[in-house]
C-alpha cells in the first residue's frame, strides 16, 4: 500500500504533535503545595497577600481606612502565633479567616489539601438538631439519631467555630457550615482541644436519653499514596498511541456536569436542574427542555449550585416577569457596576458580566446624571467609571408559576436570577439566602505556600444605587439545603406561600399554559 506525500506529512505531524504533548505532560511540574512553612515564609506570604489585597480588592477599596488596620492586625496575630514550623493547611485556614474580614463573598483559598483528621460521620441539620449519619446516610444509631456534643462540647460551640471560616452572608447557612464542621482537628485547635486519633460523640433520642460513642478517625494517607503510585506507574508505561487515545476520550470540564433533563413531579409540575450556565447557553436541547417545562402550570428549577455569567437563562425566564411601569426614568436598567482599577485590566473588563459603558444607553447628559444620582461617589483613582446592565427585552407571558431553588452556592449570573425573580409575582425563591457573589475575581498564588487566592475585583449595585455585592437575596420560602428534597412537599410549600403583589396584569397574548395547580 502506497502513501501520498500529503498523508505522510500529516501522519508525521500527528506523531510529532503527540510527542510534544507527552513531553509537556512530563515537563510541567506537579502543583504540590509545600507541606510546611517556616516563620519567614509565613511573613513573606502575608506581606504578598496584603499587598495584593490593597491593589486589587474591590471590597478593601470600599473602606480602606477601616480594612487596612484590621488586616494588618490579623496578620500580626498570625505571625505572632506561628513562630515555628506551620502546616500548610493550618496556614490556609488562617488566611481564610483573614479574607473573611473583608466580607467579600467571592474570597476563596484553593490549592491545599487538608491533612487534619475529619469527623468520621456525616452531620445533617434537621430543624434545631443535627442527625449523625454514616457513609450510607443512615443513622449511626437508630435509637439515638441526634448528636448533641462532640468531645464533650455542645454542637453550638462547633458551629460557632466553623462560622469563622465563612464570609458574612454565609455564616448562618447550614449547607456552608457542613464542610468546615467535618474538619475536626482544625476546629479542635481553634477550640483549644487536644488532637487525638478518636472522637467522643454524645447522642440523644426523642426521650432525651443520651449515649456516648467513641469513633476512630479515618486515615487517608496510605490510600492517597497508593493512588499516586498507581498513577505514576500508569504514566511511565503509557505509549504515545495510548496517550493519543486518552486525548481523544478527554472531556472538557465545563461539560462533564451535564444538567438533568426535565422530570415530572405530578400532573401539573415538572423540575429541572441547571448548574453550569455556560453549558446551558450552548445546549439547545436543554433550552428546549426548559421551554417545554415553561408550558406547565409550575416549573421548579434547581439552581443551588449554579454559576457562570451567561445571560441566556435569565432571558428565557423573563417571560415570568411582571410588566414594570414604576421606573419611568430608565425602565430597562437592571443595575450598575464598576471594577477596581489596575494597569493590566482593559476597559472591557466587565463585558463578560454583560455590562456596557453608560454611553451605550444613548441618553442625554441630564438624563444620565439623573439616572446615576443615587450611585455612591467613589475614588476615581481606585475604581473604573460606571457600567450599566440592561434588562432582557422580553415580553411577559402566561399566568403559570416558577419556583427556583437557591443557596449560597448560587453565584455570578445565578445571583442576578435570584435578585430579579424575587420581585416577580409568579415566582418563588426557595432555599437559603444567596451570598451576593456577583463579581469577577482577581486571583494569584502566594510565593511560598502556593495557595491560590481569589477575591472580588468588581462591585455590583441595583438600579437605585444600592450595593448588591455581599448582600445576598433572601428566599421567599426558607428551606434547609440537603439532598433529600420531598418534591411533592415542595409543591405544597409553593401553593401555600403568601401571594406576591403583581405590578400590573399583562395584556400580551398568552402563549404558556393557563392551567391551575392541583
Amino acid at each position: 500500500m502506497s502513501f501520498s506525500y500529503r498523508s505522510i506529512v500529516v501522519l508525521l505531524s500527528v506523531i510529532i504533535f503527540a510527542s510534544l504533548l507527552k513531553l509537556a505532560f512530563f515537563a510541567v511540574p506537579k502543583d504540590n503545595t509545600a507541606p510546611m512553612l517556616n516563620a519567614q515564609e509565613v511573613r513573606q506570604d502575608l506581606y504578598a497577600l496584603l499587598d495584593q489585597i490593597e491593589q486589587h480588592s474591590a471590597f478593601y477599596a470600599l473602606t480602606p481606612d477601616k480594612a487596612s488596620p484590621q488586616l494588618k492586625y490579623m496578620a500580626s496575630l498570625i505571625v505572632e502565633q506561628y513562630q515555628d514550623i506551620t502546616p500548610n493547611d493550618r496556614f490556609a485556614a488562617e488566611i481564610t479567616k483573614l479574607l473573611n474580614s473583608l466580607k467579600d463573598p467571592g474570597a476563596q483559598v484553593h490549592n491545599f489539601n487538608a491533612q487534619s483528621g475529619e469527623l468520621p460521620l456525616t452531620l445533617r441539620p434537621l430543624n434545631d438538631q443535627w442527625l449523625a449519619l454514616d457513609s450510607s446516610n443512615s443513622p449511626i444509631n437508630n435509637d439515638f439519631p441526634f448528636v448533641t456534643h462532640i468531645d464533650g462540647l455542645p454542637m453550638s460551640k462547633w458551629v460557632a467555630a466553623s462560622q469563622a471560616y465563612l464570609p458574612e452572608p454565609a455564616k448562618q447557612s447550614q449547607e456552608m457550615q457542613l464542610p468546615w464542621l467535618k474538619k475536626l482537628n482544625l476546629l479542635r485547635e481553634d477550640l483549644g482541644l487536644s488532637i487525638k486519633p478518636y472522637v467522643l460523640i454524645t447522642l440523644i433520642n426523642d426521650d432525651l436519653q443520651t449515649q456516648q460513642v467513641t469513633l476512630a478517625l479515618p486515615s487517608h494517607e496510605p490510600q492517597t499514596q497508593l493512588v499516586e503510585n498507581n498513577q505514576e506507574d500508569q504514566t511511565q508505561d503509557m505509549s504515545v498511541f495510548e496517550f493519543i487515545n486518552q486525548l481523544s476520550q478527554f472531556e472538557r470540564t465545563e461539560f462533564q456536569d451535564v444538567p438533568h433533563q426535565l422530570e415530572t413531579v405530578n400532573n401539573t409540575t415538572v423540575k429541572l436542574k441547571i448548574s453550569d450556565l455556560y453549558a446551558f447557553e450552548l445546549n439547545r436541547d436543554l433550552q428546549q427542555e426548559l421551554l417545554k417545562g415553561m408550558t406547565h402550570p409550575l416549573l421548579i428549577i434547581d439552581l443551588r449550585d449554579a454559576s457562570g455569567f451567561s445571560p441566556k437563562l435569565l432571558t428565557l425566564l423573563s417571560r415570568y416577569q411582571d410588566t414594570d411601569l414604576n421606573n419611568t426614568l430608565a425602565p430597562n436598567v437592571m443595575g450598575f457596576a464598576h471594577y477596581r482599577r489596575s494597569p493590566e485590566l482593559r476597559n472591557d473588563y466587565l463585558q463578560p458580566l454583560n455590562f456596557k459603558p453608560l454611553d451605550a444607553l444613548e441618553y442625554s447628559v441630564p438624563r444620565l446624571k439623573s439616572l446615576t444620582r443615587n450611585l455612591p461617589s467613589v475614588d476615581e483613582d481606585k475604581f473604573s467609571p460606571w457600567y450599566v446592565r440592561t434588562k432582557p427585552a422580553v415580553t411577559p407571558e402566561g399566568r403559570n408559576r416558577l419556583a427556583l431553588l437557591v443557596s449560597p452556592k448560587c453565584r455570578q449570573e445565578c445571583e442576578w436570577i435570584a435578585y430579579r425573580t424575587k420581585s416577580w409575582s409568579r415566582a418563588n425563591l426557595i432555599g437559603e439566602k444567596t451570598s451576593g457573589d456577583f463579581a469577577r475575581q482577581y486571583h494569584f498564588k502566594l510565593p511560598n505556600s502556593e495557595l491560590d487566592i481569589r477575591f472580588s475585583s468588581s462591585l455590583t449595585y441595583d438600579a437605585q444605587g444600592k450595593l448588591l455585592s455581599g448582600a445576598g437575596t433572601e428566599p421567599d420560602i426558607w428551606l434547609p439545603q440537603n439532598s433529600d428534597i420531598q418534591w411533592q412537599g415542595l409543591v405544597s410549600l409553593v401553593r401555600s406561600a403568601k401571594p406576591k403583589t403583581q405590578i400590573i396584569q399583562t395584556s400580551q397574548p398568552t402563549k404558556l399554559a393557563q392551567a391551575k395547580l392541583n
